[in-house]
């Protein structure tokens, strides 16, 4: 049995563990210790929740960060998920659409408009895939600018 729910403080070892696992896969540079200081910064800021699925175990196997956003064009507040990750023996069993329905609902919940997405890139062809099962469509490229 999996359990869904909104991490806090007492998750930090657990969401950090988690999102080091994401960056080692997608070649990005936090470290656990650096996850770990700006999770802190996360879960004290009302617009962000973090969630985790839970196995049988109460070991934690997958999370997704999510953040309130407000914008004209999405007629107003939406949800933006900019994590999800699960643990390699849980991929393709479910978790990952279990933490977005229960994305979905808190989305519904806070009455947004709709919800957007960051992906990896096109290189993870699998990824995309389970989106769109999922709903999702593609809605154009993203950039950055480093300050």
């Amino acid at each position: 049995m999996i359990k869904l729910l909104i991490a806090d403080e007492s998750h930090t070892a657990e969401v950090s563990a988690l999102l080091a696992g994401l960056f080692e896969d997608v070649e990005h540079t936090l470290e656990f210790e650096d996850i770990a200081e700006i999770f802190a910064e996360m879960d004290a800021d009302d617009h962000h929740s973090t969630l985790l699925a839970i196995n049988a175990d109460d070991e934690a196997i997958g999370v997704i960060t999510i953040v309130e956003s407000l914008s004209l064009s999405a007629g107003g507040r939406y949800g933006v998920i900019n994590e999800l990750y699960v643990t390699p023996e849980y991929r393709s069993e479910g978790v990952g659409k279990m933490l977005l329905d229960f994305a979905k609902e808190i989305g519904e919940q806070r009455g947004w408009t709709r919800i957007e997405l960051t992906t990896p890139g096109d290189e993870f062809d699998k990824t995309l895939r389970f989106y769109e099962r999922e709903g999702f469509w593609k809605i154009g490229p993203r950039y950055k600018f480093i300050l």
